[in-house]
């Protein structure tokens, strides 16, 4: 599965203003008669439509040039991920600068900012608040550790993070270990935070922000990060390379370098056939070098964290 990937085709070519699609020369009767729906007051489109990002595609016939896609809607353009409680959420959310009529509407959410952090993208057709000020706005919604896992995947340069939706931007690089550009970088996040003020949202983006790590591969990447710093074990390094002299070993997701302890989240891609041969062979050369891996999966972080802690602090002892 390609991790990069534009933004599929949405229904947007077919919605249509009511006032538009009379002047078309659409009666009342065909608008109404079955063979458009109402997705939004005042636009129609042919067929019917379910996905959030299409139904916030759909409302393009009545944005306005101060209109911008935010907050959740905005992240999904982006592919950031966004914890399960919003996969059902079809509410529209549109940011405007402060001064300025916001939509209204059944499904639709406007808020204002003030005009000098309003800032609005179209990289693959819709405006969109760029990813800096997305993360910030997802602020209000988004706890300190679901804000971090946000930061992660905005500032990530690994193209195996799955999801990421970057413009101007083909696919992964044929050397899977070259960098590829990041939507947003901690600098960049620095600087909207600095810019918020008192707005809500911003305790949370402080406490978030110092967590915020490049290199990650996957939410679940961060998550296992943030559980094990947590706990009160060190930090481990994210991405690390591990080389024996000037061989190169393998990348693990997280590494204790010093104890040569790593951990391995396994999610489902890791059970591909393929990608699990590429792993036992990775991790062989691993133990190889005198390297022990702790390969865990969401019941060990949710289910069984206990006993991964210890599996975790028997490592290290045996390490030192």
């Amino acid at each position: 599965m390609n991790s990069e990937r534009s933004t599929p085709a949405g229904p947007s070519a077919r919605a249509i203003t009511t006032r538009d699609a009379l002047r078309s020369g659409a009666t009342p009767q065909e608008l109404y008669g079955g063979a458009f729906t109402q997705p939004h007051r005042g636009v129609q489109i042919t067929g019917s439509i379910s996905a959030p990002i299409e139904i916030a595609r759909a409302f393009l016939p009545r944005m306005r040039a101060w209109h911008a896609f935010s907050d959740v809607t905005a992240a999904l353009f982006w592919g950031l991920p966004l914890p399960r409680r919003f996969d059902q959420d079809a509410t529209v959310h549109i940011v405007v600068p402060t001064g300025r009529n916001k939509p209204t509407g059944a499904g639709i959410r406007g808020r204002s900012i003030h005009p000098d952090i309003w800032q609005m993208t179209a990289p693959f057709g819709e405006p969109l608040t760029p990813p800096e000020l997305t993360w910030a706005l997802l602020a209000r919604v988004l706890s300190i550790r679901e804000l971090v896992v946000v930061g992660d995947a905005l500032a990530t340069t690994s193209g195996s993070y799955r999801g990421i939706i970057r413009p101007d931007f083909a696919g992964p690089p044929h050397n899977v270990f070259a960098p590829v550009p990041e939507l947003a970088s901690a600098a960049s996040l620095a600087g909207v935070l600095a810019s918020w003020g008192r707005n809500v949202g911003a305790t949370r983006m402080r406490a978030a922000l110092p967590q915020v790590r490049q290199g990650v591969e996957s939410p679940m990447e961060t998550l296992t990060r943030l559980i094990i710093a947590d706990a009160g074990f060190p930090e481990p390094v994210v991405g690390y390379r591990v080389h024996a002299g000037q061989v190169f070993i393998g990348r693990v997701d997280l590494a204790y370098p010093e104890l040569k302890i790593a951990v391995e989240y396994d999610g489902e891609y890791h059970w591909d056939p393929e990608q699990a041969k590429k792993d036992v062979a990775r991790i062989n050369r691993l133990q190889e070098a005198g390297w022990l891996v702790i390969r865990i999966t969401s019941d060990d972080l949710f289910k069984r964290r206990a006993a991964f802690f210890a599996q975790l602090r028997a490592a290290r002892k045996r390490a030192r």
